[in-house]
Order: C-alpha cells, then sequence, then structure tokens
C-alpha cells in the first residue's frame, strides 16, 4: 500500500563513501557460475529460505505481462523453483479495487490480477513445485460493494466500522452510518476503517484465513500495521497453522518495529503466541544510504547495530529487503527510494542480501525485468545457491575485516567463517586458505579451502 508520508552484536556496520559519485552502469555485467542443477535445497526450515514478492505497482496494467498477472506467474513457478526460491508473496487475493489494497468482497477471489481458478491453478502449481505461498492480508479497511458502508461477502454490520471513520460525517457517504468502537489504531482515509474490537470482523478475518488456507496459502503478509494493534495480529495467527507470517510496520527505526514484533506475541484475549516477523526498513534505508546515495555512513559506534538482525533472537524474524511494489519507482511517482535506477546498487545490495542474516526477499521486477541482458537475474540466482549450499541463513554470524572510504572504497566480512565477501571496486587480498568462489565487477566472495 503506498506511504503515508546482524546477529551483527559488535559489528561495526561500515561501507566505503563517496559522495560524488555519477550514476553507475544499470547494465549488469554476465558472469560465468556453475550451478548443479540436480541438487535440492527444500528442507520447510525457513530459516534457510530466500523469499521472492511477485508483483509491483499496477502490474496488472503493465505491457511486460502480456495476459493476466496469475498466468504469467504460472509461467515462471518451476524457474523459480529451479533458482531456489522457497516462499512467493502474492498480492491481495480478494476482489477489490485496482491493485486490491481496498478490499471489497474477501471471499470473492476473482480480481484484477486474474480468475478465481487461475489463482487455484497458480497455488496447486506453487505447491507441486515445494513453493510456499503468501497472502497479502489488508486487513485495516474494506469498501463498500455500491456504496460507502454496504459490505458483502462477507456481509458486516455498522459495528464493523470505526464510529470515527470519515463516513460518519462526510456528505459523499452513503449506506450505513459506523456504529463500531473508536479506532484503535491510524486511520486510512479512502476505506472504512474497520473495528477489530468487534467479534463479527475478528471471527470473519479468521473465516477468511481458513478460506485463503483452503485455496492453498499457507503464510500471510499483514498490510499497514500500524493501523489496529498488533494484538488482533497475534489473534489472527492462533487462528490457524501457518509458514510464516510478517507484518508491513513501516518505519525506519528498527527498534519500533521490533516492539511491535513483540507485541504480536500477545492475543487479544491475553494469551501467548509466536512473534511474528516484519520486514527490517532500518536495514533497507541503510542499504540505500549506502548503494543509492553514496554516503556509505558509519555506524555510530555507541548503536552497535544495524536493522532487525541485530537483535539477540530477531535474526529469523527479519526480512531483509531492497525495494517494494510501494518504495520502487515503477508505474508511481511516490516512491522513496531509487534502488530501480541503477542495476550496479541492486547488485551490490543484493550480495549483501543474500550473504547475510536475516531472511532476504528479491523483488520481482528486480529479477524479471531491471536487466534486459539478464545477467542481474543470473547474479541472484548465484547468489541464493551460494547462499544455500554453504549453509548461510537468517542466523549467520558476521565478522567485520576491512572497510575504506571513497568512490573506489570497499566493504569485507567474513560469514560464518566459511564465506568471505568484498563488496565494492577496491581491491582486497585475502589469506591463503581462502579459495575466490565468485566474482562480479561490484563484489567478490571467497570460500574457506
Amino acid at each position: 500500500m503506498p506511504p503515508k508520508h546482524f546477529t551483527l552484536g559488535i559489528l561495526l556496520f561500515v561501507l566505503f563513501s563517496c559522495s560524488s559519485e555519477k550514476m553507475e552502469d544499470t547494465t549488469s555485467q554476465q558472469v560465468t557460475f556453475e550451478r548443479d542443477p540436480q541438487v535440492s535445497f527444500v528442507d520447510n526450515d525457513v530459516t534457510n529460505d530466500v523469499f521472492i514478492q511477485s508483483f509491483w505497482w499496477d502490474v496488472i496494467f503493465d505491457s511486460k505481462i502480456s495476459t493476466n498477472f496469475y498466468s504469467f506467474l504460472q509461467n515462471e513457478v518451476a524457474g523459480l523453483a529451479a533458482a531456489h526460491f522457497d516462499l512467493v508473496w502474492l498480492p491481495p487475493p480478494s476482489d477489490g479495487e485496482g491493485m486490491g489494497y481496498h478490499p471489497r468482497k474477501l471471499l470473492d477471489f476473482n480480481t484484477n490480477y486474474g480468475s478465481a481458478t487461475a489463482l487455484q491453478n497458480l497455488l496447486n502449481s506453487m505447491k507441486q513445485n515445494n513453493l510456499h505461498a503468501m497472502a497479502d492480508l489488508v486487513l485495516n479497511h474494506r469498501v463498500g460493494t455500491a456504496n460507502w458502508t454496504d459490505f458483502t461477502q462477507p456481509a458486516w454490520s455498522c459495528e464493523s466500522i470505526c464510529i470515527d471513520d470519515e463516513a460518519v460525517s462526510d456528505p459523499n457517504a452513503f449506506g450505513t452510518t459506523p456504529c463500531g468502537a473508536l479506532d484503535e489504531g491510524e486511520a486510512w482515509h479512502g476505506a472504512r476503517d474497520l473495528n477489530h474490537k468487534s467479534e463479527e470482523v475478528q471471527n470473519g478475518i479468521i473465516n477468511y484465513l481458513a478460506q485463503l488456507k483452503a485455496l492453498g496459502f499457507d503464510s500471510w503478509r499483514y498490510d499497514f500495521v500500524k493501523g489496529y494493534p498488533a494484538k488482533y495480529v497475534g489473534t489472527y495467527n492462533q487462528a490457524h497453522p501457518y509458514y510464516y507470517s510478517v507484518g508491513e510496520f513501516w518505519d525506519g527505526d528498527a527498534t519500533k518495529i521490533k516492539a511491535w514484533m513483540d507485541a504480536t506475541k500477545t492475543t487479544a484475549t491475553g494469551e501467548q503466541v509466536p512473534a511474528a516477523a516484519a520486514f527490517d526498513f532500518e536495514l533497507k534505508y541503510r542499504l540505500k544510504d549506502a548503494f543509492v546515495n553514496h554516503q556509505y555512513p558509519l555506524l555510530d559506534p555507541n548503536q552497535q547495530r544495524v536493522g532487525l538482525s541485530g537483535f539477540r533472537g530477531y535474526a529469523p524474524l527479519s526480512v531483509t529487503f531492497l525495494d517494494n511494489h510501494d518504495s520502487g519507482c515503477i508505474n508511481r511517482n511516490d516512491c522513496d527510494n531509487l534502488f530501480s535506477k541503477s542495476t550496479t546498487a541492486l547488485s551490490r545490495g543484493y550480495a549483501y542480501l543474500l550473504t547475510h542474516p536475516g531472511i532476504p526477499m528479491v523483488w520481482a521486477y528486480h529479477y524479471f525485468f531491471q536487466d534486459p541482458s539478464g545477467g542481474l537475474q543470473e547474479e541472484i540466482k548465484n547468489l541464493i545457491y551460494i547462499r544455500k549450499k554453504y549453509g548461510i541463513n537468517a542466523q549467520s554470524a558476521v565478522t567485520l575485516i576491512q572497510t575504506s572510504a571513497g568512490v573506489s572504497g570497499h566493504y569485507v566480512a567474513e560469514v560464518d567463517n566459511r564465506l568471505l565477501v568484498k563488496i565494492g571496486k577496491k581491491d582486497y587480498t585475502p589469506e591463503a586458505n581462502w579459495q575466490e568462489l565468485y566474482s562480479t565487477d561490484n563484489y567478490t566472495i571467497w570460500v574457506k579451502s
């Protein structure tokens, strides 16, 4: 949804600096790397996983997609499995306005992405290829069917809408006057804010999740979780078994994200459940500073951490990423980031994500269309293969080796005493017990011999 406005432990996250570097080449050099096509890394251990977000903004209108989106993705399933992705984040599955972030009929799975049958076929294909399917849950708000408040499929009463929603007083509002409790989170104008205190809403959402499970979804992405208390995420997670659950708490301060995650461990009735994961926005912005803005700031020595993985025990709950449908400047002009402008920055960014702690997520636009030569996609495939072959995972340990500042600077770190990673242009010669494994213009990876 558009925005409204490791263990690293004592690792000092230092990246090479440059304040006046020109925009770099936006194509990625093709590289040679041997991947064993027979190997399989499927283990259903989420800490070993690599995710992909399958869509971008207005993908439903994008000329690159010659058929409906579900059919496009159906044709890519086998390739994604062969590239060793584990989980695919799909767009909102229910009928709604445009991209589905204003859901209308929750139980109608015919959308602008394709028919309910096409969705079912896609989910069946994903399961056959050992790919987990994550549903995008937009639970903060809904829109009516014919007017502002006439909810259908399922039909909910006036109590389902917060009494301070704009539908109470707006002269253009039609339908039932909201009569639920006050909104407990941030308001979302343009759709009706749901009253999660209502048992009608809670039971309706739990039934909705059951329907999604029956279709073949086993994981949840909670949209705009600042709109309602975290305890309801705990309640909904408790309702059905799931593979992974992650929330969009959009904030550049990981301490605030962590606080939200901790709050998801208690349900609305006070029961204790496992915490939901979260997208690591703090790390995203740090990497933006490094690879897009060319600032490469030193980490404050008193902070001694970067992102969610800097908190002990939170790395498996940290989904690391560079951009997504909101922040990437694809078919929109209100995004906050510019990774998609430089394939060089993306190459360095994915080299970092795919060799470091947390659960890395690749954005489909980067993977499929960023680099017409196919070089970036090959790099991502190679990096995933290396990550899995050498056992790098969400809980890997990182030791900083060396950094330098400037246009030709570099960042060198050792990961799990197995890999040595250099990102940046400056030459680095490791000790003799390190053998070069993979190298591009933007980074080099060595393995311990």
